[in-house]
């Protein structure tokens, strides 16, 4: 009996010592994260006026998401461009970070170095820092210059398409994505470190009885490391819908941000959450494919 009663007292402390280490993450996640979301979902339902008295909070039901949907002719055709424009990008960082990440994956000298020229852009990319090397470019600069600058100046990618005669769906599905290419190039430096990280935690006794049954790289890579990433993948898929819809230069973003200055929070609240709502169920679309075709096939699950 005494001995039960001392393992249990000493859970029961080591219990109490972790909820006391993690209480600041949770004070700080109930703060600012928590309470913001609530307060966010309020205000999209409300509708806010300076008064005498201050600040004063009017609850409206969902007239804010009849004015953006109904009233304001431009927003769902903003929330479609936003959507294409994802659905553009995203296949295209993932195919380049999983090629960088292949290449700097690889034993050669100098592996690290390289790894690290390739993180530069990401730390570069930052808020103050990317603020200043624009401002340093030109007194105007945005990233949609900085991408033209790097694209269209050098080599006009819609005269090369169209010298092609490919089909018009997937020449302007290159066309967009060349016209970015230098921004989506740099926007890559995140997943790249993830599906590496992902790499290397495949073990390498599965590759041994690859090279064993005389698999060549292609199979290799179809039937050995990418059914292996499959996870590292969702969290890629996942990590890099939410950077691209938070992007300042998204329209949805912008507007919003323009409604907040004018001290129209409810409606710019509104125009954010139905748009997060829609990307949440394409976040959702991908987790019931993977789960139907995927997890079910290699026995795991999201």
């Amino acid at each position: 009996m005494s001995s039960k009663k001392k393992h249990r007292s000493i859970k029961e402390l080591k219990e109490r010592y972790g909820l006391l280490f993690i209480s600041p993450w949770i004070v700080g996640m109930i703060l600012f994260f928590v309470f913001p979301i609530f307060h966010s979902i309020w205000l999209s339902f409300s509708k806010l006026t300076i008064g005498i008295d201050g600040v004063v909070t009017e609850f409206v039901k969902g007239d804010n998401y009849h004015k953006i949907l109904v009233t304001d002719p431009k927003y769902l055709n903003n929330v479609l461009d936003a959507i294409k424009g994802m659905l553009i990008s995203v296949p295209f960082i993932l195919i380049v970070s999983m090629v960088l990440a292949l290449l700097l994956n690889g034993s050669y000298k100098g592996r690290i170095f390289f790894r690290g020229l390739y993180f530069m852009p990401v730390i570069i990319a930052t808020g103050v820092v990317l603020q200043l090397f624009l401002t340093a470019a030109s007194a105007n600069a945005t990233e949609a210059a900085v991408s033209d600058a790097a694209s269209f100046d050098m080599i006009d990618f819609n005269e090369v398409l169209s010298g092609l005669k490919l089909p018009a769906s997937i020449e302007k599905y290159l066309s967009t994505v060349l016209s970015n290419i230098f921004m989506l190039v740099w926007q890559s430096g995140i997943q790249t470190v993830l599906i590496i990280a992902g790499l290397q935690s495949i073990p390498e006794l599965h590759y041994e009885v690859a090279r064993v049954e005389g698999a060549n790289p292609w199979e290799t890579f179809w039937f050995v490391t990418f059914p292996q990433l499959t996870r590292t993948m969702i969290l890629v898929i996942i990590f890099t819908i939410i950077e691209y819809c938070s992007l300042n230069t998204n329209t949805i973003i912008s507007n919003a941000y323009a409604k907040f200055n004018k001290i129209e929070y409810g409606e710019g609240s509104a125009m954010l959450w139905f748009y997060y709502m829609f990307v949440a169920v394409i976040i959702l679309i991908i987790f019931l494919i993977y789960n139907r075709f995927f997890a079910k096939k290699w026995g795991e699950s999201v």
